[in-house]
């Protein structure tokens, strides 16, 4: 992995708008979210298309390749497991773990990230509430980074991986057919969040745009 730890917090920055239900992403947000100039965010863009990271397409912005999430997945399950160290063992705030934690996720080998894993009893999200992706380079053909269901395309099938929303919604949620692991059929999403969906064994469901973002799912494979 020749990556330097620049190269590897662009795709971070990607992978988290991409989170946020943004993408492509555009490169202003990069070059703001990275405190850089947006000629050097371009000049970053153009090296990692070069090493098939990321696609960009002029006006729009970049998206990650699957190589790409892949990395993105392994530096972020890296922070994310040593943030929930952080604040469950050193009793630094959240904040603070997030902090510290982009430090380390450049510096700590996935192997030591696995023992983290299992020395956590392998959470699943951040103190921050944010998926920790699956283990990539331990299961090579599952998809690797949740994304919120707005961001999901008509006529896909999906799976509820986490769900980020306060107590009552997720009563409501789970009411209607929707909780983790249950399969989802995407129906129509509107361009602000929105999302039709029909749950499987339940009746369709429109979901407000906030609740669409913190909705996390994954393609539902043949073999899932």
């Amino acid at each position: 992995n020749n990556m330097n730890d620049s190269q590897e917090m662009y795709l971070v920055v990607i992978a988290q708008a991409n989170e946020d239900g943004v993408n492509p992403v555009p490169v202003n947000h990069l070059a703001e979210r990275l405190k850089v100039q947006p000629v050097s965010a371009n000049q970053m863009i153009k090296k990692l298309e070069e090493t098939d990271l990321i696609c960009y397409t002029p006006y729009k912005g970049v998206e990650l390749s699957p190589t790409g999430r892949r990395e993105a997945a392994r530096l972020l399950r890296n922070r994310r497991m040593w943030e929930v160290f952080l604040v469950e063992h050193l009793g630094y705030s959240p904040v603070e773990a997030d902090a510290i934690a982009c430090q380390l996720e450049h510096i700590v080998s996935d192997e030591m990230v696995e023992k983290l894993s299992s020395f956590l009893g392998a959470p699943k999200t951040s103190p921050l509430g944010k998926p920790i992706p699956s283990n990539p380079i331990d299961q090579p053909d599952k998809p690797v980074l949740d994304a919120p269901l707005s961001m999901s395309n008509a006529g896909e099938e999906v799976v509820v991986t986490s769900i980020h929303t306060a107590e009552t919604e997720r009563r409501f949620l789970n009411h209607s057919g929707v909780m983790v692991g249950s399969k989802l059929q995407i129906l129509a999403v509107q361009s602000n969040g929105t999302c039709l969906i029909r749950p499987e064994g339940f009746p369709i469901l429109q979901l407000a745009p906030w609740i669409s973002h913190a909705v996390f799912v994954r393609l539902s494979t043949a073999d899932a």
